[in-house]
C-alpha cells in the first residue's frame, strides 16, 4: 500500500532550493522581508560560518504580537540551536524524526557544514504515499477542530491568541452574508510584518476565501490542493457543507493511521534485514504485478517496453514477447490530436505523472477506451530512468454512461425523444423561429381507442403497436423535425422550416394514412387510427406551454369530429376547454351541495312482464340549467378524479333506495349500478363497497354492478381478481353495452358474469334482415348456451318488442316499457298491478 522504497532516499536529494541565511545582527523586520521575498518558510542564522539558530514563519507570531520586537536583532529571538540531520539520513528515518520532534524544519549537514533545510513539506511530498492517501478519506484521520475568530477582532489580539494557544492558523468568520470564511496563518502574519500592516482588524488581513474540501474526499486530494495553491491548510466540510475543522500539512504526517506510522518505523528498524526484505518484496511485487486486474507496462526512459503483466496481454492482445523492446506507441489509435502527446510528456517531465482517458488500439485492431496513469520513476541520481503505466479498459463503463445519458432524453420503448428532450427542442425552435421570423408547427398525436388494445390484447401487444407507430412517424418526418413520445399513446412533433401552412396539413394527412395502416400482431391485423391537433408559431402562441396546450385542444377537437382526422387550432377551442374546466368546477360544487339525484329505469322479463331489475341512472339538478342528463357531464368527470367520489355517492344512494323498497315490501329484483373503470381500480373500492352494503343493510345478491365491455374483457390479472372477489361476495355482474368492443368469446366463458346487456345501437333498424338483428339473435343464443341472462337496451317500439320475443330474449329495458323516473314515481308504478303491461305483451 505504501511505497517503502522511497524511504531509503537520502534527505540531501530532497533539498530543492538554496539555503537562505542571515547573521545574528540582522533585524527581525529584515529577516521577515527576506523570507517573504524568497518564498520560503525559514532562514538559518549563521555566525562565523556555523549555523547557530533558525527563524521560521511560526516565530513570526511573536514578532507580530509585539511591533517593537521587529527592530531587535534576530539572534535575540531565533530558535536555537538548529536541529540537524546528516545528509545521508534516509527519508523514512527523517519522517519519524519529524513526527517525534514536532518541528517543521531540520538543517541538513554534510561534512560539518549546513547545506540546506529539510521541511515537513519535503517529506510529505516525497514519501511515496500517494496510493495510500488516495484510499483514505479525510474523515478517517483526526482533524483538529478549527478556532474561529470574528472578522472585527483586532489583529493584535488574534496574533496573541494564536501564539498563546500555539495555533498555526485561525478561521475568520465574516458577517457579510454568504461569502464564506477566511483564514489567518503564520504565513499571513509574516506578510503583514513585511508590509507593516499589523494594525486594524483581522477580517481585513485574512486570506479569503478559505479553500475547503468535503470530509469524504481523499487525503490525496487534500495534498494536491495544498501543493497546487501553495497553502498549508484546507477547510474540511461535513455532509451538510458546514465547516467542521482544519486539515494542515502537519496533520498529513502526524495523524495518518497507526498502520502508516508503524510501517515507517518498521522500514527504519528493518534496514539491517534489507537484503532479505528486498528479495521478499521483489517476489511480492512480481505477484502483485502479475495478478493485478489493471494492465501494467514498464518502459525505459525512451519509452521502450521492458515489461508487461498478464492483464496487459488480456486487455491488448499482445504478449510480453511481442512487445519487449518496442515503442509504447504501438498501441496508439491515432484518435488523439498531435498536441495531446506533447502535453502528456510535458506533464511527465514537470509533474512526474499523468493520468486521464485515452483511446488505444488492441492487436486485432479494435479500439478501446482506457483510463491510464503514467508515473515517472527516478533513479538514485534523480534522473528519470523508467515510466510505469497502469490502465484499465473503461469502454463498457463509457458506453453505460452514454446509454444513461441517452435514456435521460429518450423514450425506452420507442427510442423517440422523451418529454425532456422534446421540450428542449421546442424551446430551441422558438428561439430559432423568433430570430429568423419563420413559422413552425407543433403537433399532438393520440391513438384512437388505444386503451381498447391494451385492455383486450394486453400491454405487450400495446407496446408492439406503439413501436410500429413510432417507426412510422419517424419515417414520415424530415431530419430537421422532432418526434417524441410523451407517455402512453401520446406523441408530439415539432415541424420546422415549412413554406406554407398547407404543407403542414399535407404532412398531417400523410401521417394519418401511414399510422392508420394495419399492424400485424402475430397474424392478427390491428387498426389503430390517430387524431392529430396542430398549433402554429407564432399565430397560436409564442411560448412552449401555449403551443402545446393549443395543439392538445386541437387534438381533442379532432377526436370530437369522429377521430382519424387532423385539426388546426381554432380560437373557439380555448373557449371550449375553459367551459370544460368551468363544468368540472361546477361538478365539484354540485357534489358538495347535493345537487345530484338518481332516476331509475326498470328491466322487465319479456315472457311475463315482471320487473326483474332496476337500473340507477345519474342526473344533475343544475341550479340554472335544470335537469342535466349524464351524457353532458359524465365524460368530464371520467377524465378527472371526481368520478371516484361521484361513483361512491351513486352506489350508496342506489343501495339506500333498494333497501327502502325492500322494507316497503316492494319486489324489484336487483338494483343495477354502472361502475367506472377509474373507480374500480382504486385501492379503496372493495372497502367502500363493503361499508356501503353494511351501512344500508342491503343483501349483496340484490346488487348488480354493470361494467363496460372493454373493462370486463381486460386480460390484466387484477381485473379477474376483482371480478372473482365480487362474485365471492354474492354481488351480481353484468357486461353493459355488449357488442361495441372487441370481445373474446373464449375469455367470456370464463368471466364470472351472469348478465349481458346488448347495446341499444343494434336495435335501431327495423329491417329484420339487418346484420345487427343477426348479432342480437347470436348473442341471445350464446347467452342461453352460457347460462347468462340477456337484456336488450333501448326497446322503443312494438316491432322491436315483437322481434325480441321471437328470438327468445330474456329481458328488456327501454322507453316503450318504462322511462327513467324518480324513485317516488317508480315506487307508485311498481305498486300498481302490471295487468296493463301483460295485456300489451299478449297483443304483441
Amino acid at each position: 500500500m505504501i511505497n517503502t522504497s522511497s524511504y531509503a532516499i537520502p534527505v540531501s536529494r530532497l533539498i530543492a532550493r538554496p539555503m537562505v541565511t542571515c547573521t545574528p545582527a540582522t533585524s527581525v523586520r529584515e529577516v521577515a522581508r527576506r523570507i517573504f521575498a524568497e518564498h520560503c518558510s525559514s532562514i538559518v542564522v549563521i555566525d562565523d560560518g556555523q549555523p547557530v539558530g533558525i527563524w521560521t514563519e511560526q516565530d513570526a507570531l511573536a514578532a507580530g504580537e509585539d511591533a517593537d520586537a521587529l527592530d531587535r536583532p534576530i539572534g535575540d529571538v531565533m530558535s536555537a540551536p538548529l536541529l540537524t540531520l546528516d545528509a545521508g539520513t534516509p527519508l523514512g528515518e527523517a519522517a519519524v524524526r519529524f513526527k517525534q520532534s514536532g518541528i517543521r524544519h531540520f538543517g541538513v549537514v554534510r561534512d560539518g557544514a549546513c547545506i540546506g533545510v529539510l521541511t515537513q513539506t519535503d517529506v510529505i511530498v516525497n514519501q511515496g504515499a500517494e496510493f495510500f492517501l488516495r484510499l483514505k478519506p479525510i474523515e478517517s484521520i483526526h482533524v483538529h477542530p478549527h478556532v474561529v475568530v470574528p472578522a472585527h477582532q483586532r489583529l493584535h489580539d488574534t496574533i496573541a491568541q494564536m501564539r498563546a494557544r500555539k495555533l498555526d492558523a485561525v478561521v475568520v468568520e465574516y458577517d457579510d452574508g454568504g461569502h464564506g470564511h477566511g483564514i489567518l496563518t503564520e504565513r499571513d502574519v509574516l506578510r503583514l510584518i513585511v508590509n507593516d500592516r499589523l494594525d486594524g482588524v483581522v477580517g481585513d488581513q485574512a486570506s479569503r476565501p478559505l479553500q475547503s474540501l468535503a470530509a469524504t474526499q481523499s487525503l490525496y486530494a487534500a495534498q494536491r490542493l495544498m501543493l497546487q495553491r501553495h497553502i498549508r491548510h484546507v477547510g474540511v466540510c461535513d455532509g451538510d457543507g458546514r465547516l467542521a475543522g482544519l486539515l494542515s500539512f502537519e496533520d498529513l504526517l502526524q495523524n495518518i493511521e497507526d498502520e502508516y506510522v508503524s510501517e515507517l518505523q518498521n522500514a527504519v528498524r528493518e534496514r539491517d534485514e534489507a537484503l532479505g526484505q528486498a528479495r521478499f518484496s521483489l517476489r511480492m511485487a512480481d505477484r502483485v504485478f502479475e495478478s493485478a486486474l489493471e494492465g501494467i507496462m514498464v518502459t525505459d526512459r525512451n519509452a521502450k517496453i521492458e515489461r508487461v503483466n498478464q492483464a496487459f496481454t488480456r486487455l491488448t492482445g499482445y504478449t510480453q514477447e511481442e512487445v519487449l523492446g518496442r515503442d509504447a506507441s504501438l498501441l496508439n489509435s491515432g484518435h488523439q490530436p498531435p498536441g495531446f502527446y506533447a502535453e502528456l510528456w510535458r506533464s511527465l517531465e514537470t509533474d512526474g505523472h499523468w493520468q486521464g482517458e485515452i483511446w488505444n488500439r488492441r492487436k486485432n485492431g479494435e479500439l478501446y477506451l482506457e483510463y491510464l496513469t503514467i508515473t515517472s520513476i527516478r533513479g538514485n541520481d534523480g534522473e528519470i530512468s523508467h515510466y510505469a503505466g497502469i490502465f484499465s479498459d473503461i469502454t463498457q463503463r463509457r458506453q453505460t454512461e452514454e446509454r444513461l445519458r441517452y435514456l435521460a432524453t429518450h423514450d425506452v420503448l420507442t427510442g423517440l425523444a422523451n418529454r425532456v428532450l422534446f421540450e428542449e427542442r421546442l424551446e430551441r425552435a422558438i428561439i430559432h423561429a423568433g430570430r429568423s421570423r419563420r413559422k413552425f408547427a407543433v403537433m399532438c398525436l393520440d391513438l384512437d381507442r388505444f386503451k381498447l388494445v391494451n385492455d383486450t390484447l394486453g400491454h405487450s401487444a400495446g407496446d408492439k403497436v406503439l413501436k410500429v407507430v413510432a417507426e412510422r412517424l419517424r419515417t414520415g418526418l424530415r431530419e430537421s423535425d422532432t418526434v417524441a413520445r410523451l407517455g402512453g399513446d401520446e406523441f408530439a412533433l415539432v415541424l420546422e422550416d415549412f413554406n406554407d401552412v398547407r404543407d403542414v396539413g399535407h404532412l398531417a394527412g400523410m401521417l394519418l394514412d401511414s399510422v392508420g395502416q394495419a399492424i400485424d400482431l402475430g397474424g392478427r391485423e390491428i387498426f389503430t387510427t390517430p387524431s392529430i391537433g396542430i398549433s402554429i408559431y407564432p399565430d397560436d402562441g409564442v411560448q412552449a406551454e401555449q403551443l402545446m396546450l393549443r395543439a392538445d385542444q386541437a387534438m381533442y377537437g379532432a377526436k370530437s369530429r369522429g377521430r382519424n382526422v387532423f385539426q388546426f387550432f381554432e380560437s373557439n377551442m380555448t373557449s371550449s376547454a375553459i367551459a370544460q374546466l368551468e363544468t368540472l368546477g361546477e361538478l365539484h360544487r354540485a357534489l358538495e351541495q347535493n345537487e345530484f339525484c338518481l332516476y331509475y329505469q326498470p328491466q322487465y322479463d319479456l315472457s311475463n312482464g315482471r320487473i326483474v331489475g332496476v337500473e340507477a341512472l345519474l342526473r344533475w339538478r343544475h341550479p340554472r340549467r335544470g335537469l342535466v342528463p349524464p351524457g353532458e357531464f359524465i365524460g368530464i368527470a371520467e377524465q378527472s378524479t371526481l368520478i371516484v367520489p361521484l361513483g361512491r355517492w351513486v352506489l350508496r344512494e342506489a343501495c339506500r333506495q333498494a333497501r327502502a323498497w325492500l322494507d316497503a315490501g316492494i319486489e324489484f329484483g336487483r338494483i343495477a349500478v354502472n361502475l367506472s373503470a377509474r373507480q374500480c381500480f382504486t385501492d379503496e373500492f372493495l372497502g367502500d363497497l363493503s361499508a356501503i352494503l353494511s351501512e344500508t343493510a342491503l343483501p349483496p345478491e340484490r346488487l348488480q354492478l354493470e361494467l363496460i365491455e372493454s373493462m370486463a374483457m381486460n386480460t390484466r390479472e387484477e381485473i379477474g381478481t376483482l371480478l372473482r372477489e365480487l362474485v365471492a361476495r354474492r354481488v351480481s355482474l353484468a357486461i353493459d353495452d355488449f357488442g361495441t368492443g372487441y370481445s373474446s368469446l373464449a375469455y367470456l366463458k370464463d368471466l364470472p358474469v351472469d348478465t349481458l346487456k346488448i347495446d341499444r345501437s343494434f336495435l335501431g333498424s327495423s329491417d329484420a334482415h339487418n346484420p345487427d338483428r343477426a348479432i342480437i339473435r347470436a348473442v341471445v343464443v350464446m347467452g342461453r348456451a352460457l347460462g347468462l341472462d340477456v337484456v336488450m337496451e333501448g326497446v322503443e317500439t312494438q316491432e322491436q318488442l315483437a322481434f325480441l320475443q321471437e328470438v327468445g330474449c330474456h329481458q328488456g329495458q327501454g322507453y316503450l316499457l318504462a322511462r327513467p323516473q324518480p324513485a317516488e314515481r317508480l315506487t307508485e308504478h311498481m305498486r300498481r298491478s302490471c295487468d296493463a303491461l301483460l295485456a300489451q305483451l299478449e297483443s304483441a
